[in-house]
């Protein structure tokens, strides 16, 4: 949920208010097409198996393969160069020999380019791997076809830069909802945006757009809501933006409809959204419970590919972080454009035991693309620990089945929201060691063996309707 596809809660919770349109293709994996060992975890995204697979398996791997497999994980860990070198020179031998790979190799060098602000050679990628797909008679893994014509929209975009004289603090603010909101000015435009985890390009309404004199594209795509029905959307590019003490230049941006970012129910408007492409611009940030949020480089030194394990990975350009729910170290979306947070059937195929059957409720997801009614169980407490520290999560949901629309919620083990944060004194996201971290929370829930308490026992009614 996020300023992508818009989701907004009306539990006591609110769970999740923020994710309009979801601008990266969503599919779900099909591991039957794909080899047995390493490839099957690649196509599950099982992304902490796979790197310890590759550390202890390197040697015995035929050098293509290797090399393969480097270069997609160097993607997934934001080394983009290190991902480009490695995987440029497969694809011709990749396109000969094994199809299916040369199609996630073009598809992960789309998203390489597409990193790099380098649109039209994202799109021209994508648009190769749709063609690999079609002569395999199958749709892409990566939605390739529609990728291409998306990022063709910022084909003549510039390249995005950051000026910044080094770290720095902005003293944000917890709107009404939770949710961090800082400070943009651009030209005489001022405006308060949300920093959001989970929009894979900033967003900016249409009447901002209008403010800030940008020429929008007449060219639009679609982004399916959360109810599956297409929402349309345009791109334009923002020159120059101030945050704090750092310039931002050429940021491409989502145009979205007034109408899409208004929720007069809440009496809550959305001006604009500070997506993953900036944030993984300015290196590291660390947001804290108070509103302030911290934006900087890592101070010391850092090589490429110099950690072999992570806790922190990009999905294109969807944060995923490795957590503990009791069902050892799992990953999930991170969203801080959403309050809630939501477990998916993955993980409560894991332990069906983790949910008691008189607490399924039909759950409504709905949004800009419509309504979406999923089963799903009402959790009143879960333990979620991030490292060595632990809080309680209350009040959450764990899906039973997919949900075909949501984001990326369906490809991982759930998706963490501002509930699972609140708790910490702070929490950084590092786009450059690709390490997540929290500090504080509560040790002693890091020995509560009651991690799962019912919501019938403890006498409390929770209203099931939501609104996503």
């Amino acid at each position: 949920m996020n300023c992508r596809d818009l989701l907004i809660g009306q539990m006591a919770i609110l769970s999740t208010i923020l994710a309009l349109l979801t601008w990266s293709s969503s599919v779900r994996a099909q591991t039957g097409d794909m080899k047995e060992g390493m490839d099957v975890l690649l196509q599950q995204r099982q992304y902490l198996e796979l790197e310890q697979a590759l550390a202890v398996r390197a040697a015995a791997l035929p050098p293509l393969s290797l090399a393969y497999f480097r270069g997609v994980m160097a993607n997934r860990t934001n080394q983009v160069q290190q991902s480009l070198q490695l995987l440029r020179p497969l694809v011709a031998n990749l396109s000969a020999t094994n199809p299916a790979r040369a199609e996630l190799a073009l598809c992960t060098l789309a998203d390489d380019y597409a990193k790099s602000f380098r649109y039209a050679s994202a799109a021209s990628f994508y648009a190769r791997a749709n063609r690999v797909a079609e002569q395999q008679q199958k749709a892409s893994e990566c939605g390739a076809g529609r990728e291409a014509s998306r990022w063709g929209l910022l084909s003549k975009a510039p390249v995005q830069t950051v000026t910044t004289a080094g770290a720095f603090t902005v003293r944000g603010r917890r709107d009404a909802l939770g949710l961090f909101q800082v400070p943009i000015t651009s030209g005489t435009y001022t405006g308060s945006w949300i920093v959001d985890t989970g929009a894979s390009l900033s967003v900016v309404s249409r009447s901002v757009a209008n403010r800030l004199g940008l020429e929008v594209s007449t060219g639009s795509q679609t982004a399916a809501g959360s109810g599956g029905l297409a929402v349309s959307v345009h791109t334009a590019v923002i020159p120059e933006m101030q945050l704090g003490p750092a310039i931002l230049r050429n940021v491409a941006v989502l145009v979205v409809e007034d109408k899409d970012l208004n929720f007069p129910r809440f009496n809550y408007r959305i001006d604009g959204c500070l997506g993953v492409p900036v944030l993984a611009a300015l290196g590291r940030v660390t947001f804290y419970h108070d509103g302030r949020i911290n934006f900087g480089r890592t101070e010391q030194a850092y090589e490429e590919g110099s950690h072999s394990h992570h806790n922190f990975f990009l999905e294109e350009f969807t944060a995923v972080i490795m957590a503990d729910f009791g069902h050892r170290k799992r990953l999930f979306t991170l969203d801080t454009g959403a309050m809630g947070t939501l477990l998916s059937d993955e993980f409560y195929e894991e332990d069906v035991r983790i949910a008691n059957a008189t607490e399924l409720v039909n759950l409504e997801l709905s949004g800009a693309g419509g309504t979406l009614s999923v089963p799903a169980y009402e959790v009143f407490s879960l333990v979620v620990k991030f490292g060595p520290s632990c809080a309680r999560v209350n009040e959450l949901e764990i899906l039973t089945g997919t949900t075909g629309a949501v984001g990326r919620l369906d490809e991982f083990y759930g998706e963490i929201g501002e509930s699972a944060l609140s708790s910490f004194s702070s929490f950084t996201l590092d786009f450059q060691t690709m390490h997540f971290s929290v500090t504080g929370g509560y040790p002693g829930d890091c020995t509560d063996k009651d991690t799962l308490v019912s919501s019938e026992l403890r006498g409390k009614q929770i209203d099931p309707a939501h609104i996503y």
